[in-house]
């Protein structure tokens, strides 16, 4: 069985109000999750491999009618960055859809925004959250360092792991704007994607830069996109 963190009900400061943040970061705003029971890892190439053997490509049941059409028209019977023989490693190059398709047949789900941060930021041992910092990246897999994801659980962490570094998060969340939004560096930079089809992820990854590890991040993508170093890790509701 997996490992799981266990959040409760719980309302926090979602977002940053910090000088670094970027326009769609900023706005710091009250949120709440919960309760619910979340991977302590992302999802490794072992887990997904238990997917396809179970015929997750052939089986249109997992999947929303969009990712079954995607996938066919694609002819997708795998991650992008597969590895054959790699199974303790986060899997990545995944679509929205494959994620999605995963987690039912897994039975769980993606993540919200909301969730996903609250997990981030959540300390299991002294039960509160933690506050954002400008660059909260310490220990994380990232930067290109080591050339390539890292096996999962090889860091110690109260909580989840990887959370920031290894591979970029898919959540459910559409990408839009928070509260009192103002573009920033520049108009363009977040506001033409407000359309409703991009989702967000979260986390960064083993190739992503240092200025932006923090846990409220946002990257932003098509469902279909996954030639980033993007991965997931399932959340199920504890009630």
């Amino acid at each position: 069985d997996r490992e799981s963190v266990s959040s409760p009900s719980q309302a926090y400061e979602m977002g940053s109000g910090d000088s670094h943040a970027l326009d769609n970061e900023k706005g710091a705003h009250a949120a709440a999750a919960g309760p619910f029971e979340i991977d302590r890892d992302p999802v490794s190439q072992a887990d997904f491999g238990a997917f396809m053997q179970a015929g997750g490509y052939r089986k249109s049941e997992w999947w929303s009618d969009e990712g079954w059409a995607w996938r066919a028209e694609n002819e997708v019977t795998r991650p992008r960055y597969w590895r054959e023989g790699a199974g303790a490693i986060p899997v990545m190059g995944v679509s929205h859809y494959e994620a999605e398709a995963y987690c039912r047949f897994a039975q769980a789900r993606l993540p919200t925004e909301a969730e996903w941060e609250l997990a981030a930021r959540w300390d299991p041992v002294s039960r509160t959250v933690r506050p954002v910092a400008a660059r909260d990246s310490g220990g994380a897999h990232a930067d290109r360092r080591f050339g390539g994801p890292a096996p999962l659980g090889e860091r110690a962490a109260a909580g989840c792991r990887d959370m920031l570094g290894n591979v970029w998060e898919w959540t459910s969340s559409r990408f839009a704007p928070y509260p009192g939004f103002a573009p920033w560096p520049y108009n363009g930079y977040s506001a033409a994607y407000f359309d409703g089809r991009h989702f967000v992820a979260r986390g960064g990854s083993w190739a992503t830069r240092p200025p932006v590890l923090r846990s409220t991040f946002r990257n932003w993508y098509m469902p279909y996109i996954r030639e980033i170093f993007v991965g997931f890790r399932c959340i199920r509701d504890n009630v």
